[in-house]
């Protein structure tokens, strides 16, 4: 009788501890990015900055996650994220992205609320301005080969273009912030986004993002608008509460070939400059497993009273799946930059490398 007691006892405590486990889970995951390349921006003849390096995270971002979530009842979710840096090729944390704000969960950390009325996530959040420069070009959150994120000029990591005061100049995701994510509805959805400035410092100000999106079959396109932008640095003195940014991007799978475009303006009343970035770009699959892809874009850099900056970027890449999980890629970039001196000046990278995702 003793044991049939501690028999059902046990059987009750597995069914209790079997429940709970599909009330909540958690999840480690990531993505290992090495590789060998040459790389040299734009520079006048004779000047060459050509170095080269055994780089993590020049492609795609080296990172590892936590993630997990709660089934608190009545379609309610309890959510979190937390996401660092790392640089492979040398161990450390940060890696390339030494000058983010923050500690180790220097790549997102947040908290959120999910259900049928959408999401509510509080701390650092991807901007939906990044979100969609990295969906809208083939060579995606690439910070060297992609055009769109070269222009775009976050400062994670280092300033890539040698313009000075161009791009956006704020992070690719904000700390402190509050970001709601409506339900989708018909294909649309819609974003909000709250940074608060947690500073006295004169002349700044919170900083907001709102964004729609679509997505019908093939055809994805999304507009997003963005004013202010702090600049995530320890320390900064400098912020861009007067800049606004409004983007557009698209992309329709064709079968044969996935074409994207976007295009961004952005105004900093601060520095009294504007900015236009285009970019146009295809993937093509060669085989089930690889594929070839082109990208072209324009940065064209005025600030009030000057001559027009120009830089031009071109990278083509190839990428090739050895599994689901990894995959090995090559690219070439051109970059050329007209200054408003009537000086040309150019500069050419290319890498070979392998990524794994986990």
């Amino acid at each position: 009788m003793f044991a049939k007691k501690n028999l059902v006892a046990a059987a009750a405590l597995l069914a209790v501890a079997g429940a709970a486990q599909a009330q909540s889970s958690v999840k480690l995951y990531g993505y290992v990015e090495m590789d060998v390349g040459s790389y040299e921006m734009a520079h006048a003849k004779g000047a060459s900055t050509r170095v080269t390096k055994v780089q993590s995270g020049d492609m795609t971002t080296s990172f590892i996650g936590l993630a997990g979530s709660e089934d608190l009842g009545g379609g309610l979710k309890a959510e979190f994220t937390l996401e660092s840096f790392l640089g492979a090729d040398t161990g450390e944390a940060a890696g390339n992205y030494a000058n983010k704000a923050g500690g180790f969960w220097s790549r997102a950390s947040n908290i959120a609320l999910s259900g049928g009325f959408g999401k509510v996530a509080l701390g650092q959040y991807d901007n939906p301005l990044f979100t969609s420069a990295y969906t809208y070009n083939p060579f995606g959150s690439s910070m060297k080969f992609s055009p769109t994120m070269r222009h775009l000029n976050y400062l994670t990591p280092a300033v890539q273009t040698s313009i000075p005061n161009s791009g956006v100049k704020f992070d690719t995701g904000w700390v402190n912030s509050v970001t709601y994510e409506s339900p989708v509805m018909s294909g649309f959805q819609g974003i909000a986004q709250y940074a608060a400035k947690e500073t006295t410092t004169p002349d700044t100000t919170n900083s907001y993002a709102v964004a729609g999106s679509y997505n019908a079959g093939p055809f994805s396109a999304m507009l997003t608008y963005v004013k202010g932008g702090l600049t995530d640095k320890p320390n900064a003195s400098t912020y861009y509460a007067k800049s606004k940014v409004t983007d557009l991007g698209a992309s329709y799978d064709f079968g044969v070939l996935k074409a994207f475009a976007q295009y961004t303006y952005i105004k900093d009343d601060t520095n009294d400059l504007k900015d236009k970035i285009y970019q146009l770009g295809v993937t093509v699959p060669v085989t089930e497993k690889a594929s070839v892809m082109a990208s072209f874009g324009n940065l064209n850099h005025k600030v009030a009273g000057q001559a027009s900056n120009k830089d031009d970027v071109f990278s083509v890449g190839y990428n090739y799946d050895l599994s689901k999980r990894t995959s090995v890629f090559a690219a070439f970039m051109n970059n050329r930059q007209c200054a408003n001196t009537g000086k040309d000046s150019a500069g050419q990278s290319y890498a070979v490398g392998l990524k794994h995702n986990f």
